[in-house]
């Protein structure tokens, strides 16, 4: 047996025989717990495959990798909710109809990767904070916000006195629950720019694939005989239905329109262009009104805060909408110009339709007028409580006027219907939660644009003695600000089109909720995440 000798190097060390003791402590030493756990996955894998039935031998592997992956780094969640939105109801795996999908069993692993954090906090050191569940930081949510999520959930709760079915109530109020962790936890978890942006490819691939479902739903006729309009086929996607889907759409075309129109680096351009082309022919193929009037109203507050330069005729355009309605009301309107503002007084219900017997070009929109009458009825009975939060169909038959007796779920009008569900304060809770939204996604963006000028008036008229390296790192920063400042604006332009469109229907279905929490979220991370990038040296990032 050879004799170590410590003044030999370890290369020149002569081999030693190893005795089978040697052996098993050194095979011992290497069982860390990386090892052992990739181990155990390969085992449990190999079982699934031979002894599991299909479809099951290969799910069961893959939804135990990403249980596992979601717990350990729960920022994947984060990127895997904007996939599991459209496409997490057609999973094999939640039974149909799912009591919850697989986007509120993402929220679970978030919630269980976060509590892994403090569990594993006493155990490591502090230079591994920034790693796995630790890899996180304070969120800095505005207090005022989360008191109206608070305030909006308590009102639910209390609504539960008056409903039908508790059950129902129950799933709506996880749905609530759910935005609030979002704004809790979820940016905790983004903690740099380019996180933030892969978020922002996340989100415009799952709409693109959604759009070219659409696409085949369309070119192969694969949809009902109801959603044919005009001789063509409404596309509704996953979502069973054309107007969530335009809606759903709807909220990354606006991202997308805003990046092609305000962002000053070519490639963001072309690449938001060709995303915004695709999405929005998917956007026109489900033909859905209240899509349209929320795309308009996305679109006029782009161009408005956007470009500057263009608000006066922004503004001119409205003054004239409103002379040509005014021209209406006194009969003075060009006929020309009639038809397309009798359409649109149609959709918000300003011209008279027959209920007993709506013609096949005004059914629609007498179906979504008689929900609405029903939901302004149950408010008058239940100016308090309301029927109960999500109880709005078990209360329809009671409600419901002439030939519409299918309640659809709610009221046409997501404000009619919260009145309805929750009465008069729970209504009020959820008008201060938006007002709380867009107060704190204002502040973010005011934040963000002031750097974005004060840097601009500074490339106009640089300081004597700037050198060649510093014009170009103000140019870079310029740029990335810019980019950062349509995201924004795109951002807020998405959370208008919600609010838009839920006037003539409900878009908080198919887990969309979570999705409309993300996005303040990542407004208002991005804002702090430039405002620290901007006190680090000029970096574009930071860690």
């Amino acid at each position: 047996m050879s004799i170590y000798h410590p003044g030999l190097s370890r290369s020149k060390q002569p081999i030693q025989e190893l005795a089978p003791a040697s052996l098993l402590s050194q095979l011992v030493s290497r069982l860390h717990g990386a090892n052992l756990i990739g181990l155990a996955g390969g085992v449990v894998a190999l079982l699934c495959l031979l002894l599991l039935h299909e479809p099951w031998n290969m799910l069961a592997p893959l939804y135990l990798a990403i249980v596992i992956w979601c717990i350990i780094s729960p920022r994947a969640t984060l990127y895997l909710l904007p996939l599991a939105i459209p496409w997490g109801y057609l999973d094999p795996i939640m039974p149909n109809p799912p009591p919850l999908s697989t986007a509120d069993l993402l929220v679970g692993l978030l919630i269980a990767g976060w509590l892994l954090g403090f569990v594993l906090r006493p155990f490591v050191s502090r230079r591994d904070y920034l790693a796995g569940p630790l890899d996180r930081e304070e969120a800095h949510v505005p207090t005022y916000l989360i008191l109206a999520m608070c305030a909006l959930l308590l009102m639910m709760i209390i609504s539960t006195v008056s409903a039908l079915s508790l059950m129902l109530s129950v799933k709506e109020i996880v749905k609530w629950g759910e935005v609030l962790i979002i704004l809790l936890l979820a940016g905790q978890y983004i903690r740099t720019r380019r996180q933030i942006w892969l978020l922002v490819v996340i989100i415009c691939l799952a709409a693109l694939s959604q759009a070219f479902f659409g696409y085949a739903q369309y070119f192969f006729n694969l949809g009902p005989a109801s959603f044919i309009r005009a001789a063509s086929l409404r596309v509704y996607g996953s979502f069973d239905q054309p107007n969530p889907y335009a809606g759903y759409i709807d909220m990354t075309l606006t991202i997308t329109l805003s990046l092609t129109l305000l962002s000053r680096n070519v490639m963001v351009r072309v690449l938001a262009g060709l995303a915004t082309l695709l999405l929005g022919y998917a956007f026109y193929l489900s033909q859905s009104n209240g899509g349209q009037l929320a795309l308009a109203a996305a679109v006029f507050f782009i161009v408005t805060v956007g470009m500057p330069r263009l608000r006066p005729i922004m503004w001119s355009g409205v003054i004239l909408l409103l002379a040509l309605f005014g021209a209406y009301l006194l009969n003075k309107l060009p006929a020309f110009l009639l038809k397309p503002l009798l359409k649109l007084l149609e959709l918000v219900g300003f011209v008279p339709i027959s209920f007993a017997s709506p013609s096949a070009q005004d059914f629609s929109v007498a179906e979504r007028l008689a929900h609405w009458y029903a939901g302004i009825h149950m408010f008058q009975d239940h100016p308090f409580t309301g029927v109960g939060i999500g109880n709005y169909p078990e209360a329809y038959p009671n409600y419901y006027i002439t030939i519409f007796t299918n309640p659809l779920g709610h009221a046409h009008n997501f404000y009619i219907n919260m009145a309805a569900e929750t009465g008069i304060f729970g209504l009020i809770a959820f008008l201060l939660f938006l007002t709380a939204i867009f107060v704190a996604s204002a502040s973010a963006y005011r934040a963000l644009n002031q750097r974005y000028v004060e840097l601009k008036k500074q490339r106009a008229h640089p300081h004597a003695g700037t050198t060649s390296l510093q014009a170009r790192t103000s140019y870079v920063r310029l740029q990335t600000l810019s980019i950062d400042r349509a995201l924004a604006i795109g951002l807020i332009a998405s959370l208008i089109s919600v609010c838009v469109h839920n006037t003539v229907d409900d878009l908080y279905v198919h887990s969309m909720t979570i999705l409309f929490a993300l996005l303040p979220v990542m407004l208002m991370r991005l804002e702090r995440i430039t405002r620290n990038s901007d006190n680090s040296g000029g970096r574009l990032d930071f860690r």
